[in-house]
Parts: structure tokens; C-alpha cells; sequence
């Protein structure tokens, strides 16, 4: 990675953005080109020979493959999110696009936008009399005695509560385009606005999980959370939780019950965004689908169920006995096991498979297993081979 100038990162770039909602109806590529123009990269309306990138989530087939035939980096939405959060050029090879060929509900989705074309977008740096407003709401809403340093994006007031940094540039794009949504009766993609509709008739009831946060971003989501409502905040999934927030990457135990629950599974930049518009804003373009590409799947899967959820990842499997001393602890993995339609037994008698470390007595012909073989199964939402995971 190297350091540079923000309008600078990118200037050797030439990106072609293709990036969709995750049904493919409506087309996400404006704000993010938009941040790449910003960091100083060329954007090409056409995939020609010039083009050194491309953004792409949920794109088309035939944009994938010339990419891949033209040795073109592919990268995903987040890579452009960590260059310009970061003001650097972030190495590629961290955030690989991936296509959805692996996908079996969206696999064979083809992308029809059903929004009109668009008017130019007015924004403050175009127009005098959006600029004027926005110069006097942010002159009310200024902190008096902000409680964080400058460095933050995020301004924290006591009296006023939490407002989003006038000295940290984003796009407009967004508030703009969801104004435009809102006038127009346009359609957000079936998921947002299923996300939407359960918000506006279930708000006590929905829960959000944080992990992977560090204690500052912890505080920033409990504030948005309180300046926006819809979610009480809780420390693990469960049956109302519907969201979960990641300040990182990494599996987790929380992100593995959020994948078996079917929850979103969202990067931290989806509460940022939410917080400049000062409203919850469509999840899709937040999701952490090429870390977790599992959760994806899941999370159509639970939207297109029309009862209960239940994955069936672990049914058919001969029941299982897990160990007293396991990591993640028992309890969890007996969650997880049957979350995904497995069976679990008190004692190992009656299983056929034991979870982690077993010295004693068991059935004869039965196996003991790796907790990372649960553990990797649901993070790849397919039965791996046990010979991997064998502890004996």
C-alpha cells in the first residue's frame, strides 16, 4: 500500500463498475464510481482496453468473463470503501470480487433494472440553494463540546447526540438518490424493501449484533442506533436478530449464528452510510458476501421461505455428540448444529459422530471430529469431508 494524496490514490486507474442488488433489479454503480472519481480514478461507461478494474458485485456473466479473459483486476465494492475510508491504494488480492455461479438462488437471476433513467443529480457543489441548506443544517446540528477528536469521522454531543463529521467528504449521491426513491415511488430491490417494510411494523422487535468492533465504532453504532430506532441492541444472535454488524472480518461466533439465521451480515461502512442519511438505507451494497459467501445465500433463502427458517446444512448426518471441553464452547456448537438441521445427543452412546476432543468410551464405527469441521461446513454452507477434520 502506499500513501497519498486522497484525490490522488487511484490515478492510475481506470475502473468499470458493475454493481447491482443482490436480485439484480436495481443498479448500485453511481455512488461508487462517484468515490473513485474522487480518489482521482478514470471511470469508463464501457469495458474497453483501457480499463485496469472493475467493481463488481452481483454483475453480469458476460462482464466477468471478459475480465477474467483480459487478466483486468477484479475487485469487490469494499476494496473501493477501504481506499477511500483509508486514503491509500489497498492492495487488490484483500478484496477479490466474486461472482454468483456458486449462488443457486440468485444463479440464474438476470439483471433488469426497473428504474427510470436519471435526471442529473443536484447536489451542494451544483446547486446554490441545496448548498445553502445543507450549510444551515449542519450549522445546527454542530456539537458544542464534541467528546472525540478530530481524527474521527464521528462527532459525539452529549446534548445533541450523534452527527456525522462535516470535515470528512463523502458522496451525496446517496441521500439524493433515496430522496429521488422516495418522490418517485421507485422500487428498492425486494430484500431492502422487505428489510424496510419489516422495520416500519416490527421496530420493537427486531435485534442488532455488533462483532469484531473495537469500543469507538461500539459507541458510534449504539448512537446511531438511538438517533435512528428500529433495533435494540443485543450481545448475541438469537431469534430476533436480523442484523449484524462486523468492524472486521473475521469468522466469528456471532457471524456463523448470523449466517445460520439468515441475518444480513454487514461491514461497518453501512452504519456510516446510514448515518449521513439519517435513515436506514438498503443493506445489498454493505454485505460481507465475498468474506462470507454463505450469508447470502442464507439470508435469500430465509426472505424467500414463507415460514420459519430452517437450514438443513447438517440433516441426514448421523447424530452428534459434542465434548464438554469444545471450543467455541458446547453450548454454542450445539446451537449451530441444529440451527442447520443437524441432530444432537446428550451422550455419546448414541452418536455417531463425536465434536471435539473424546477419550472415552464410544460406539464402535463412530468418528471424533475437529469442531472447525462445523465450523468450516457452515462458513462454506456445504458438508466437508471428515477426513480433514479427523482427530483420531
Amino acid at each position: 500500500m502506499t500513501t497519498s494524496n486522497n484525490s490522488t490514490v487511484l490515478k492510475d486507474v481506470v475502473a468499470y463498475v458493475d454493481v447491482w442488488s443482490s436480485d439484480k433489479m436495481a443498479n448500485y454503480a453511481k455512488p461508487f464510481a462517484q468515490q473513485l472519481q474522487e480518489m482521482g480514478a478514470q471511470v469508463s461507461k464501457t469495458f474497453n482496453k483501457q480499463v485496469t478494474h472493475v467493481v463488481f458485485n452481483n454483475g453480469h456473466p458476460a462482464t466477468w468473463r471478459k475480465a477474467k479473459k483480459s487478466n483486468v483486476r477484479l475487485v469487490s465494492v469494499l476494496w473501493v470503501g477501504r481506499c477511500y475510508d483509508d486514503g491509500v491504494h489497498v492492495d487488490e488480492e484483500l478484496y477479490p470480487a466474486l461472482n454468483d455461479e456458486s449462488n443457486p438462488v440468485m444463479k440464474n437471476k438476470k439483471h433488469r433494472c426497473m428504474q427510470p433513467k436519471d435526471s442529473p443529480e443536484k447536489t451542494p457543489e451544483n446547486d446554490r440553494r441545496m448548498k445553502k441548506k445543507l450549510d444551515k443544517l449542519m450549522k445546527q446540528l454542530a456539537p458544542k463540546e464534541p467528546l472525540v477528536t478530530d481524527v474521527s469521522p464521528i462527532i459525539i454531543d452529549e446534548e445533541n447526540g450523534i452527527v456525522y463529521s462535516p470535515a470528512l467528504k463523502r458522496s451525496d449521491y446517496m441521500a439524493q438518490r433515496l430522496k429521488d426513491m422516495k418522490d418517485k415511488r421507485e422500487n428498492l430491490s425486494p430484500t431492502g424493501m422487505c428489510s424496510f417494510m419489516f422495520l416500519s411494523l416490527f421496530q420493537t422487535m427486531r435485534t442488532l449484533v455488533m462483532t469484531s468492533m473495537p469500543t469507538e465504532k461500539q459507541h458510534t453504532v449504539t448512537q446511531v442506533v438511538k438517533a435512528l430506532g428500529g433495533f435494540s441492541i443485543v450481545d448475541r444472535v438469537c431469534e430476533s436478530t436480523t442484523h449484524v454488524v462486523s468492524g472486521g472480518h473475521r469468522r466469528t461466533l456471532n457471524i456463523l449464528l448470523g449466517i445460520a439465521r439468515g441475518c444480513w451480515i454487514l461491514s461497518f461502512e453501512w452504519i456510516l452510510w446510514s448515518l449521513e442519511q439519517r435513515q436506514w438505507i438498503p443493506e445489498e451494497p454493505y454485505e460481507l458476501s465475498d468474506q462470507f459467501p454463505a450469508a447470502q445465500i442464507c439470508r435469500l433463502q430465509r426472505h424467500l421461505s414463507a415460514g420459519e427458517h430452517q437450514q438443513d446444512l447438517f440433516q441426514g448426518q448421523p447424530a452428534m455428540f459434542v465434548s464438554q471441553h469444545s471450543q467455541p464452547p458446547t453450548q454454542s456448537l450445539v446451537e449451530l448444529i441444529e440451527l442447520c438441521g443437524g441432530t444432537v445427543c446428550r451422550s455419546v452412546r448414541q452418536a455417531g459422530i463425536c465434536i471435539g476432543k473424546y477419550s472415552g468410551r464410544r460406539p464402535e464405527g463412530s468418528r471424533i471430529l475437529s469442531e472447525q469441521w462445523v465450523l468450516d461446513s457452515i462458513t462454506h454452507l456445504k458438508k466437508l469431508s471428515y477426513d480433514n477434520y479427523d482427530l483420531e
